[in-house]
This record gives C-alpha cells, sequence and structure tokens, in this order.
C-alpha cells in the first residue's frame, strides 16, 4: 500500500470519529447535564444532546434514546 493510500484511508477515519456519536457520548452528556444547576449550561447541553441524537447511526439510536429516557431527569415542576 503507497503513502497516498494510507493518508487516505487515515483522513476517512478521522472525519468518521468527529462525526460518529456513540451511545457513552450520550451517556457523558447526560450525567453532565444532570450534574449543572447553571441553567444557560443545561441549555447548551441539551441542545448538543439533540444535535447528537440526530447525527447518530440508527442502530446505536433506540439504545441512546433509552439512556436519555432513563437517566435524563426531567425539570420540577410546580406544585401548588
Amino acid at each position: 500500500m503507497n503513502l497516498k493510500k494510507k493518508i487516505a484511508i487515515l483522513a476517512i477515519l478521522g472525519v468518521t470519529g468527529l462525526y460518529a456519536t456513540g451511545v457513552k457520548d450520550i451517556n457523558v452528556l447526560v450525567d453532565q447535564i444532570n450534574s449543572t444547576t447553571d441553567q444557560k449550561v443545561k441549555s447548551q447541553l441539551l441542545d448538543k444532546l439533540e444535535t447528537q441524537l440526530e447525527s447518530m447511526d440508527k442502530k446505536d439510536l433506540a439504545e441512546a434514546q433509552e439512556v436519555v429516557n432513563t437517566k435524563l431527569k426531567k425539570p420540577n415542576t410546580m406544585k401548588n
């Protein structure tokens, strides 16, 4: 294999790695959302979560959504 082919393969793998979001990444992001108290930061993290879920492979999406549904703390509703 010549040098150009090796460089091309590494470039493809690098770009794929940048856009590939796994369930582990979603899990970490949900933990960050749950642990922050700053509403502005929480909003930014929720936007990032939504973006990552939209870019996930279909095979991992169901598992990632399960993580979000079970681990993400819902905001407290006001009680009368």
